[in-house]
């Protein structure tokens, strides 16, 4: 199901590099961006599946000890 998402997206994305119509443009960007927040929701929704990045972790909040 997942696949067909990315799938659908990058279908939606190619057209919309070319459509020439606004309407059609904003009805294309308006799917794309649904499916985006869909997907924004399904990481939310499982946050253990997400690789952390070690680098914007915030400081230490463990105070040195002191001599």
């Amino acid at each position: 199901m997942f696949g067909e998402q990315k799938q659908r997206w990058m279908e939606l994305c190619e057209l919309a590099s070319e459509e020439q119509d606004p309407k059609k443009l904003v009805a294309l960007i308006a799917e794309i961006d649904r499916l985006l927040e869909e997907k924004k929701q399904r990481v939310a929704m499982a946050p253990g599946l997400v690789a952390e990045n070690p680098i914007k972790r915030p400081p230490s909040t463990i105070n040195p000890v002191e001599h």
